[in-house]
């Protein structure tokens, strides 16, 4: 296989290096292999490339910088729950300001768009996606401590004062939140109860069923249902407290290294100092389905990283089928990620919700099928748990259930399904 010389790719993220070794051409980022044999463009970052002024943002570079060199060298740690996330790594995020990159300078953040705010994810998620997972728990208690929420009217939503209390922790991610708010999307009885308590705040009662980054969050923001269809949220110290346990550390397929647990709420005490927002529930579910029409820019992380990755496998084993394949994968992922992007920073929440939920449905089937093509093209050697591979294709899968509604699961079953009719076939001879 014939090898082009480099030109003019940009940065060392941007380019290809390879070295002999044994078992053939074992591709090396970012030019660190001690022989280098050639260095060749990448198309695919070329394609996922971003503008000069995102890429040079300071949040932007510190993203880049601690991705490389401090959570993909601890992803597959982290995700194995006998060791799990650094909470080092977490508060490395925190102190660059990655928790906070919408915030304003004066209270510890960035000050940025959501455009490099999205760039930075991308990253993050790229290079460890546990580490990134049990970090984006904290974003939206973050975000309503600061009393509203894109998109949410304000005429639905009474602020309480636990917002106010923790806001400067919250902000500059000195304090660390996680959430169990997942229950309040499943249909039927609520799974967690509010009653008013005799002399104020509430009583809550129920089981939830998931709350990541149990032991290493400060805060846990708690989600219930009152009697009459509003939504109570409660910002707690993280620990268990008569009415609040938490179980054992779920055993999970993927991700597992992120202490996720549930929460036993037995008559749990909220006073009214400990609530962050009271909001009407038919408001809070529209505008979650708003919400999580969009596409996370975590998945897109992982799309291009795992595209990236196919690219170096074919160029590395000389398989050019697989670098074709990252290049026309590559080629649909960045217009679908141009439009996801279009409408995030164009077009206000809840307007295309359709167009958004489609896009998200069919982004999500891309990065499955781009997760698998790469085991494929790493062959057998893809499920090693050393290699990165099957965790990439698990957490692909992962990318499929979070946050997903029932619109959302329509979205990415009918993409599964695009482009593969049933075709019945005529009856064959095995006359021999």
């Amino acid at each position: 296989m014939s090898l082009p010389a480099r030109h003019g790719v940009g940065e060392d993220h941007a380019r290809i290096v390879t070295t002999r070794a044994d078992e053939g051409l074992r591709p090396v980022v970012g030019g660190r292999a001690r022989v280098a044999s050639w260095t060749v463009p990448s198309n695919v970052e070329e394609l996922f490339a971003p503008p000069a002024a995102i890429a040079g943002h300071p949040a932007v570079r510190g993203a880049a910088r601690i991705a490389d060199e401090v959570l993909a060298p601890h992803a597959a740690a982290a995700d194995d729950p006998a060791r799990g996330v650094d909470p080092a790594h977490v508060a490395q995020l925190a102190d660059a300001g990655l928790l906070s990159v919408r915030i304003p300078r004066a209270e510890g953040g960035h000050g940025a768009d959501d455009r490099v705010d999205a760039e930075t994810v991308e990253l993050i998620s790229g290079a460890c996606g546990a580490t990134w997972f049990v970090t984006t728990q904290h974003l939206t208690p973050q975000g309503m401590s600061r009393g509203r929420l894109t998109g949410l009217a304000d005429s639905a939503v009474v602020v309480c004062p636990a917002g106010q209390r923790y806001r400067a922790g919250l902000a500059d991610a000195s304090t660390l939140a996680g959430i169990a708010t997942s229950h309040l999307r499943r249909p039927g009885a609520p799974a967690v109860r509010a009653e008013p308590a005799t002399g104020g705040g509430w009583t809550f009662t129920g089981h939830a069923d998931w709350c990541t980054g149990w032991g290493l969050i400060d805060l846990v923001m708690i989600g219930a249902t009152t009697p009459d269809d509003r939504y109570v949220f409660a910002l707690l110290p993280a620990t268990e407290r008569p009415g609040l346990r938490a179980g054992p550390e779920i055993p999970l397929a993927v991700m597992a290294g992120t202490r996720t647990v549930a929460l036993d709420l037995d008559g749990l005490q909220i006073a009214a100092e400990d609530v962050l927002f009271d909001v009407d529930g038919p408001a809070w579910r529209a505008h979650d389905l708003a919400r999580t029409a969009n596409t996370t820019p975590a998945s897109l992380g992982l799309l291009r990283r795992v595209l990236l990755e196919l690219e170096r496998v074919g160029l590395g084993r000389e398989r050019a089928e697989a670098v074709e394949l990252a290049a026309h994968l590559a080629e649909l992922a960045a217009d679908r990620r141009a439009e996801v992007y279009a409408l995030l920073t164009d077009v206000p929440l809840g307007v295309r919700t359709a167009e958004r939920t489609a896009l998200r449905g069919e982004i999500t089937e891309l990065t499955v099928r781009a997760a698998h093509a790469l085991v494929a093209a790493r062959s057998g050697s893809a499920m090693l748990l050393t290699s990165p591979e099957q965790r990439w294709a698990r957490e692909a899968a992962f990318h499929l259930i979070q946050a997903q509604t029932a619109p959302l699961r329509a979205a990415q079953l009918a993409a599964f399904g695009a482009g593969t009719p049933l075709r019945r076939r005529t009856e064959i001879d095995t006359a021999v």
